[in-house]
């Protein structure tokens, strides 16, 4: 019995470690960031929709890996192309636009259990909640700044997941949501973002600041930096937790040994992206 929790812990430690060695990595390394979003991507949308649960919705996850696989093609042909504003570019947002247009007339034309409202609901869900972020993340190869400020969203979220737990661990008493995270306490969740925001200032000003001084050096922004990526973490998290128990699964998938689905890894990233591209902008001079 004992060896066997040593087994799966070992497991779980290894292959925790190669996802964030990959992640921390392919901020340094474009070459591993385009096509590491691009499996990430492919992945994730597949996980979604198996938890969306109607099969009929395959094809509507064949089209949105197509045109992820396009937006990513363009990128290695062209990286000229497709440098410029934040969370993609004008002729990303016109793509997915044309591909939302594109599933609304396939809904048409299919038959299927799941309406059509939920049905292009969900496929639009499926553009924001993965292909959008995840894009946005791989956009910022290309500029040594922002890949920092990706880098440092990595460790903080990592870190809040371990401050909250050890938190909820020690001090937890009253329960969060616990219709959709029974473990999540208040307790603990503020601890996450006490302790992140300290992180967050500690790196921001004898890290950041000292390895680019591109970045600002007023203590209240890294303050601030931290409670945005603690708070929409620990949202994106709970956002994940709400899926799957509406889909009845313990996690979205079985490609991280110990872990579970990319999702279950990626959930915490994926909505604390936006908010961080949106206000990096912040953290320079």
């Amino acid at each position: 019995m004992r060896d066997g929790k040593i087994k799966k812990l070992a497991v779980r430690t290894i292959s925790g470690a190669v996802y964030v060695a990959l992640m921390v990595s392919a901020t340094f390394c474009p070459y591993l960031m385009v096509p590491l979003m691009l499996f990430i991507t492919i992945v994730a949308l597949i996980e979604f929709y198996r938890m969306a649960g109607n099969p009929v919705d395959k094809l509507s996850r064949n089209i949105l890996i197509a045109v992820a696989v396009v937006v990513y093609a363009l990128t290695c042909w062209q990286p000229s192309f497709v440098k410029a504003q934040p969370l993609g570019q004008p002729f990303l947002m016109e793509l997915l636009l044309a591909t939302f247009v594109v599933l609304s007339v396939v809904e048409i034309f299919r038959h299927g259990e799941k309406s059509a409202l939920n049905a292009i609901g969900t496929d639009l869900f499926a553009m924001v909640w993965i292909i959008i972020p995840l894009y946005a993340i791989k956009y910022t190869c290309y500029y040594h700044s922002l890949s920092k400020v990706i880098l440092l969203m990595f460790i903080l979220i990592w870190l809040n997941d371990t401050f909250a737990y050890l938190g909820g661990s020690l001090f937890g008493r009253h329960k969060m949501i616990e219709r959709i995270s029974p473990n999540k306490t208040w307790e603990g969740t503020i601890t996450g973002v006490l302790l992140t925001m300290v992180a967050s200032l500690l790196l921001g000003l004898l890290v950041m600041n000292k390895w680019d001084d591109s970045f600002t050096t007023q203590w209240y922004v890294w303050l601030f930096f931290g409670l945005m990526v603690s708070v929409f973490a620990t949202m994106g998290d709970l956002l994940e937790s709400l899926l799957k128990r509406q889909a009845g699964v313990k996690d979205s998938g079985k490609i991280m040994p110990g872990h579970g689905g990319i999702l279950d890894r990626m959930d915490s990233i994926l909505l604390t992206t936006y908010p961080v591209l949106f206000i990096c902008g912040l953290l320079l001079r």
